[in-house]
């Protein structure tokens, strides 16, 4: 399995809040340090935490490999969040430009 159960967890909860964001008008100033934090850092940590307690005592080299290959599956998916409002705050730029 290339994704854990936290990882789906948060990406359904990405998904909700994506849906919930396209559908509001406000701002974010903040949020890019905030996504880069938790992208960067938080949730491949938390995600790589809970993936070595399933596994157990027991490891082998894969299981390290597959671990550490959390960062960059978070880093992946925290860009295309930004991509996604960016494109966001593109389309209130243009419709805030039109008025």
């Amino acid at each position: 399995m290339l994704i854990g159960y936290f990882d789906y967890l948060i990406i359904g909860v990405l998904i909700y809040l994506n849906i919930k964001y396209w559908k509001t008008n406000f701002k974010i100033n903040k949020g890019c340090l905030l996504g880069g934090l938790l992208f960067g850092f938080f949730l491949p940590f938390i995600s790589m935490i809970i993936e070595l307690q399933i596994v157990g005592e027991w490891m082998d080299s894969f299981e390290v490999v597959y671990t550490f290959l959390r960062f960059p599956t978070y880093w992946i998916i925290g860009i295309i969040q930004m991509v996604i409002i960016g494109i966001k705050l593109s389309f209130n730029n243009e419709n805030e430009q039109k008025e």
